[in-house]
């Protein structure tokens, strides 16, 4: 399965629009929040790709959508937070701690707006940035999580 990867869009989906019109060929999207309306948008406009969100720390009413959420795909645990409950912004180390309770194969986490990858012996961190408000001087960037016959691989992508 290859699974889109987004966070921080902040109530603009143009560059998610753009990216699924050139490429469709995700079985799944994974929202981190601050917006997480924006995924219902997305997946009421592409349905046809299952989506799924967490909220952020600027979404508000938010009804069924959670703070967290554990996926199992393809034999590999994925763990999805916004982060802003792990204090992100002052250092990994929350995160860390939680990828290994969890016996996660991978993290996923925004709030920071800056696109990161932490690889360490048992975990696996990865932030695809913000794909409408990039805060790292490189652009707007997102992820990619490709799961085939329980190998994962994954990337950072500029817009």
């Amino acid at each position: 399965m290859r699974i889109l990867v987004v966070s921080d869009t902040h109530g603009d989906i143009s560059n998610v629009e753009r990216l699924l019109d050139k490429d469709r060929n995700f079985g799944m999207i994974i929202h981190l929040g601050d917006c997480c309306r924006d995924a219902e948008r997305i997946e009421r406009d592409y349905p046809e790709i299952k989506v799924e969100a967490v909220y952020g720390n600027c979404d508000f009413m938010v009804g069924e959508v959670p703070s967290e959420e554990l996926l199992e795909i393809g034999g590999k645990r994925i763990f999805a937070t916004h982060g802003h409950r792990y204090s992100v912004k002052y250092g990994p180390d929350k995160l860390i701690n939680m990828a290994r309770d969890m016996k996660a194969d991978i993290l996923l986490f925004g709030h920071t707006h800056v696109s990161s990858l932490i690889e360490g012996g048992d975990y696996v961190l990865l932030n695809p940035g913000s794909i409408s408000d990039s805060r790292d001087g490189f652009g707007e960037s997102y992820a990619i999580i490709e799961i085939q016959r329980a190998k994962m691989t994954y990337e950072i992508c500029l817009i």
